[in-house]
């Protein structure tokens, strides 16, 4: 008896031995990070090639293991709150996204419910500034830049502005343009807001039709880069000396891709220097290069950015929640140089301002101390622009086609 005893306790624990080797054997299971954006728009695709580049990145070290969980928000309220939904319940550590400020505002209640983290490359309403929640990001709230913007073309002589606002987002297209105008007059000059949303190729031709008939010195354009190439092309055939500007919405390579020519001497605020010599920021566009064939946009780094954060809390926060480890206000490299977070998780970081010239945005030197001001009739953007595009097709005719043939032609091939 004593020997079938010690046999079957010789079985028990050989039995015992082999499930723990086979369960140490097995590989941990991946950390999961969602991403939520709009997959066909710039933002977007930019964003989750960021994404899919820090997690690259990362699973090269070794250690944990993390995977990328992607979600098409559509640009649709429902659809994203849906994603946020099943992003937690599938144990997603935090969230990189949403894009774009109008999905932000849609989603922060779902998360802050859920009690998932969200980290927005881009979504800079000042509708989420100042929130205890959820919700925290890597760029600058938008009245910053916004009023950057308005000084610098009033300080080079521009004394009456039209700021043209794409409102299906409007949590970001109202809360850069009105923040722009606003400082616009409060500096003396005349600012005129005009709306249109795009998808609507009538609602933005008679906003452009308007626009002309102001005879504005400058016009801040507050959309999407391919929107803000098809007006500029619009406004360089009808008025070749106004100064265009871009908000950080539409300041990235697809702007001048599709503007060509017209988009020579256009103004734009940066929220990230592309053209940084720090060697983490050489370093990610040569690996990004290598990786998509092409250099990256600013929501690409924006993107890769924010997993980066992410992770970079996780492994700081020891017995405290990711919430609070990003709350707690503290310095945080991005590639272009340092940032912060304060307590609601807003940024506070250098925003750049920058000029196309010869196909590519280049940094704009700030104007030397005591120089004397333009006058209103001599804006000193002259010698940047291209001169009159007198062979430009119709307004209609630049900007059916592309609303037509944009959801088919971008591609989006990693979804889940």
């Amino acid at each position: 008896m004593s020997r079938r005893v010690s046999l079957a306790h010789s079985v028990a624990a050989f039995a015992f031995f082999m499930l723990a080797f086979v369960l140490g054997c097995r590989p941990a299971e991946a950390v999961r990070i969602g991403f939520l954006a709009d997959l066909i728009s710039e933002l977007g695709v930019g964003g989750r090639n960021g994404a899919e580049l820090a997690v690259e990145t990362l699973n090269a070290r070794g250690g944990a293991r993390y995977e990328l969980v992607v979600a098409d928000d559509r640009n649709d309220a429902g659809t994203a709150r849906s994603a946020v939904a099943s992003f937690a319940s599938r144990g997603a550590a935090f969230v990189v996204g949403p894009m774009t400020s109008a999905m932000a505002v849609a989603v922060v209640p779902e998360a802050n419910q859920r009690g998932i983290v969200l980290i927005s490359p881009t979504a800079t309403t000042d509708e989420l500034s100042g929130k205890d929640d959820f919700f925290f990001r890597t760029a600058a709230d938008a009245p910053a830049g916004a009023r950057q913007l308005a000084d610098l073309l009033h300080d080079r002589g521009a004394r009456s502005v039209v700021v043209l606002m794409d409102t299906a987002n409007g949590a970001y297209s109202s809360s850069f343009g009105r923040a722009a105008a606003a400082e616009f007059v409060k500096l003396g000059g005349v600012a005129t807001e005009l709306g249109y949303r795009s998808g609507n190729s009538l609602d933005f031709a008679g906003a452009m039709r308007r626009a002309d008939g102001r005879s504005p010195d400058a016009v801040i354009l507050v959309d999407s880069p391919s929107d803000a190439a098809i007006a500029t092309e619009h406004l360089r055939r009808v008025a070749p000396g106004v100064v265009i500007a871009l908000s950080p919405w539409g300041a990235n390579m697809q702007f001048v891709q599709i503007g060509g020519r017209a988009s020579e001497g256009a103004i734009a605020m940066q929220a990230i220097d592309l053209d940084s010599p720090l060697p983490r920021m050489r370093d990610f566009i040569a690996r990004y290069r290598a990786r998509f064939g092409d250099l990256p946009t600013t929501p690409a780094v924006q993107g890769y950015e924010a997993v980066m954060l992410g992770v970079d809390a996780m492994s700081r926060r020891g017995g405290a929640s990711l919430r609070a480890t990003l709350a707690a206000a503290g310095r945080w490299d991005g590639l272009d140089g340092p940032f912060s977070l304060d307590a609601y998780g807003d940024a506070h970081r250098e925003l750049h301002l920058t000029v196309v010239r010869n196909g590519r945005f280049e940094a704009l030197r700030p104007r030397p101390s005591g120089a004397v001001r333009s006058g209103p009739s001599a804006v000193p953007f002259a010698s940047l622009l291209p001169g009159t595009l007198s062979n430009m097709p119709p307004l209609g005719d630049l900007y059916a086609p592309w609303r037509e043939t944009r959801r088919a032609t971008t591609t989006n091939p990693r979804v889940s």
